[in-house]
């Protein structure tokens, strides 16, 4: 059976052109990440403790600062054993951020789905606008709570 050399180069060709199209940004190592202009920012994670108010209702907090800000078009990667349950808005309390009761949870606002060819990392999109604020994506992470804090402006 004789085949046909301009056939080989172009199957090669194809081959070549879908192998480029899949330059997804990835990262390199375990933790949550934002992805913002074809750049990979690191997001801090926390954890996420709880208290009681005066009447007997409990407010999730977290300490430290979140260190980026999303914008339209951005996403978030999760590498790792990441279980993500719920998005939820936060406001700056006395040395700490603590959840806002007065805002519903956000968690209708995102999508979470594996990014191709990888077991352990998932893409997690934002579906619809948020109001201005501080968030936290809440995740499991074997028996305990983390946390990736992030700005919406």
């Amino acid at each position: 059976m004789r085949k046909n050399p301009l056939t080989l180069v172009a199957v090669a060709a194809v081959c070549v052109a879908v192998a480029a199209c899949n330059r997804e940004i990835k990262p390199d190592h375990k933790g949550g990440f934002l992805v913002q202009n074809e750049k990979l920012v690191e997001l801090s994670a926390v954890n996420v403790e709880t208290q009681f108010t005066p009447e007997g209702f409990a407010l999730n907090y977290f300490n430290g600062e979140p260190t980026a800000t999303v914008r339209t078009g951005d996403y978030l990667i999760l590498y790792g054993d990441y279980k993500p349950y719920a998005l939820t808005a936060y406001k700056h309390g006395a040395g700490f951020y603590e959840q806002d009761s007065s805002k519903a949870s956000a968690s209708d606002a995102i999508t979470v789905g594996p990014m191709k060819g990888e077991t352990a990392m998932f893409k997690v999109r934002f579906t619809k606008p948020l109001p201005a604020g501080i968030y936290l994506l809440e995740c499991t992470l074997g028996k305990g709570s983390i946390g990736f804090p992030f700005r919406i402006e």
